[in-house]
Parts: structure tokens; sequence; C-alpha cells
């Protein structure tokens, strides 16, 4: 799919947006987009605080981070006044992480009807497969308090919504 270049996304990769708290948490880096493949590669630095009592990333941390590959697959597509809401997301773990990078790759399989269909994996530094995922995204307006926001001013909300967010915490 063809990515926008005005999306939310790249606003955030090139720092006009800051990062998600819970991106930044999980230790979210982008690397780079293959338009060709439309896969999204980015890459986690893993830490202490992620792990479980026995010494491995905990399970649920890694549905969080194979999410925040997919998604911005769908974010890359969207103009800047849409987003994107996980309305399902089913992980497979194959096998324990540990700390340092895990990379992982996110990329849309199908769209249709404002439903993209995603798939995800998380991989260690030897190249083995942590984990994978499926996920359906619906596209939809931004809205306030259940009112939708209209597309000429959508994109100024997001932009101080996240930069509100930022300067809480």
């Amino acid at each position: 799919m063809k990515s926008h270049s005005d999306s939310i996304f790249w606003k955030v990769v090139s720092g006009e947006l800051p990062l998600s708290k819970a991106a930044e948490t999980l230790g979210w880096q982008f690397d780079r987009y293959d338009e060709l493949n439309g896969v999204v590669h980015v890459n986690y630095r893993v830490t202490g605080a992620l792990l479980n009592p026995v010494g491995n990333v905990q399970g649920g941390l890694l549905s969080a981070m194979l999410d925040d590959c997919m998604g911005p697959a769908v974010y890359l597509t969207l103009p800047p006044s849409k987003i994107a809401l996980t309305i399902e997301s089913k992980t497979q773990f194959i096998r324990t992480a540990r700390p340092g990078t895990i990379r992982g790759e996110g990329k849309i399989e199908h769209s249709k009807g404002g439903l993209f269909f995603t798939s995800g994996k998380l991989i260690d530094t030897d190249g083995k497969v942590i984990a994978t995922s499926s996920a359906i995204f619906r596209e939809s307006k931004l809205r306030w308090k259940g009112l939708v926001i209209p597309d000429s001013i959508a994109e100024g909300v997001i932009r101080w919504k996240l930069r509100r967010i930022a300067n809480r915490l």
C-alpha cells in the first residue's frame, strides 16, 4: 500500500510529533519502511523493566510490541485526520525473549472497507522468531467526547493531545 507522506506516523518518526509513552516504555525505534513489500521495520531496546520474575520479557509486552509494529503499517497509509483502532489481536509465542535488541516487522496483508488485516513478528539478534501476531485494525475518524472532529482540525487536535501527554508524564 502507498504511504502518506503527511501521515501521523511520519511526523512522529521525524520528531515533529512526540513518540507515545507506550512506545518509549517498550524501547521502540523506527528502522525503515520497505515500501516495495509494505513492511515496517522497528527495533525495541529491551531493558530490565520489561522482564517477568524469571528474567524473560513479559508476554503481554511482546504483544504490545507486535501491536506497535503492525499499527504503523496501517498509520503509514492514513491521512493525518484518521486514526487506526486495534479491534482484534492474536499472538503466538514461540520462544522466550531476553533483554537486548528485538527486531519487529509489521505489514498489511489485506484491507477492505476500512478494515486492515495485518501480520507481525518479533525476531531476536540470532534471527530466530520470538513471536508472531495477526491483528485487525479499523480506520476511524478522530473523535473527541463522542463528536467527530472535522478533518480540517483533526491533525491539530492529535498534535495537541500527543504533546500534552508527553509533557504531563
